[in-house]
């Protein structure tokens, strides 16, 4: 099975300042860690850690079992495992999330529910959140 999986910056022919969005399908499921530079939704299920130099959407029937970096996390569906951001974590009403949040800035709209603990960062705990991924390596 795959171990890692890649989706590469500027591959669209986009100026490499504007984000793209990659999307996980709900029919998919992944095994293994994935890196993206750009914004990522997730309507499928993920077993594995995640590293995103955007922002990470877990839609209504999204399933996440692992730790989540990157730049901010908007939780529909469910997050099993830690999530650490550089910027917001924010967690809708029909979300279920299980693990330790690292942020600077938490959302939890009423009917969300969430087990585990918060932390509230500064910037010098959360720059590997903002570069910790980046730059990109080719697999082997």
């Amino acid at each position: 099975m795959f171990n890692k999986y890649r989706i590469n910056k500027g591959s669209n022919g986009q100026n490499p300042d504007s984000r793209s969005l990659s999307i996980l399908s709900g029919s998919a499921e992944l095994k293994g860690e994935i890196k993206i530079e750009d914004d990522f939704r997730i309507d499928g299920n993920v077993h594995g850690d995640i590293y995103s130099g955007g922002k990470v959407v877990i839609g209504i029937d999204g399933c996440v079992k692992g730790k989540i970096v990157g730049k901010s996390v908007e939780v529909i569906g469910k997050i099993l495992g830690d999530v650490i951001v550089s910027d917001v974590v924010v967690l809708r009403a029909s979300s279920y999330y299980e693990g330790q949040i690292t942020a600077r800035n938490i959302e939890i709209e009423a009917g969300a529910s969430f087990f585990g603990n918060c932390r509230m960062e500064e910037d010098e705990i959360l720059k590997d959140a903002k570069t910790g991924i980046l730059p990109m390596v080719e697999s082997e």
